[in-house]
């Protein structure tokens, strides 16, 4: 009878550390998940479209890549666009606190670097990026599968960049 009551408790206890061990492997994957750049991580690949403040347009081919860093708080990105008469080398690193957004950005065609500010909520960045001599508005919108790229510069001769990009498989 007492071997029975042991193997009991010990069943029970072993059972109890399964169960707290799967609440909490499941607690891990939730916030993991819940990062705010969740939806933009990994290998992209599209194109779009550069606009010139002379109304002429042009098609580029893009690629990107963005990684998490800081345990989902924090992102780096690359994004490489290039047509016959035009490139762009975006790298960028961000670190969010909540919806707030902040970090620095280069742009190695045009010898850039700046900062870059804005909020991210559910796949949906809003922002400014600036450096002394340029400032623009971005958003970036993704699902997890597709993802839109908008930079629109202040002043200057490209007016806004559009880019519409599909997760690597």
């Amino acid at each position: 009878m007492f071997e029975a009551l042991l193997s009991f408790r010990s069943r029970r206890r072993g059972s109890l550390a399964l169960a707290v061990a799967v609440a909490f492997s499941a607690q891990q994957t939730i916030a993991l998940a819940e990062g705010p750049f969740q939806e933009f991580t990994g290998g992209w690949r599209g194109g779009g479209q550069i606009v010139e403040s002379n109304g002429h347009r042009e098609s580029i081919r893009c690629r990107a890549e963005y990684a998490e860093a800081k345990g989902g708080s924090a992102l780096s990105q690359a994004i490489v666009c290039a047509s016959e008469s035009f490139k762009l080398d975006i790298k960028s690193y961000v670190e969010a606190s909540g919806e707030l957004v902040q970090g620095y950005w280069s742009e190695a065609a045009r010898d850039l670097t700046g900062h870059l500010t804005g909020r991210i909520a559910a796949g949906r960045f809003e922002g400014e990026i600036n450096a002394p001599a340029f400032n623009a508005a971005i958003s970036l919108t993704s699902n997890g599968r597709n993802q839109a790229v908008s930079i629109q510069p202040r002043g200057g001769e490209v007016s806004d960049v559009r880019i519409a990009l599909e997760r690597n498989n």
